[in-house]
């Protein structure tokens, strides 16, 4: 399981037992998932692109983390790869998808059933698809 190519690296991380992780070429050094994670059960992450997670991170049920993505519709099968950054204390609601390249700031709530696509600045509520910041937090 790749999970425990983690153990060195991830400490304090609370996952439920249907996490699914995908990489492309492993977990190069670097990469990091800050203390304490919570990952919500049936969430995927797929990795290729890279991902940087802060400290405080709470991932609710089922949501998607995608780094590296198919262009559809395109002749020679595209893909776009592309790091993601979540700063600290984020919380991630249930069913939400993140895309390739976007870089979430610190203290930021992203509401359950947004696609994120764009970057969202720290201290923010975003809500809908694709997400957008509906409230500043103080």
């Amino acid at each position: 399981m790749i999970i425990n190519r983690f153990r060195g690296i991830i400490r304090r991380i609370f996952f439920g037992p249907s996490l699914v992780i995908y990489s492309s070429g492993g977990f190069p050094n670097g990469e990091l998932i800050g203390n304490p994670t919570q990952i919500g059960d049936f969430s995927v992450i797929i990795y290729g692109g890279g991902i940087k997670m802060g400290e405080n991170v709470k991932i609710g049920y089922g949501v998607k983390i995608i780094s590296v993505s198919t262009i559809t519709g395109s002749k020679n099968s595209e893909f776009i790869s592309d790091p993601i950054n979540i700063g600290d204390n984020v919380e991630i609601g249930s069913n939400s998808v993140i895309l390739p390249g976007v870089k979430i700031g610190n203290n930021v709530t992203i509401a359950a059933g947004s696609v994120v696509t764009n970057d969202i600045k720290s201290n923010s509520l975003a809500v809908g698809t694709p997400a957008k910041i509906i409230k500043r937090k103080k």
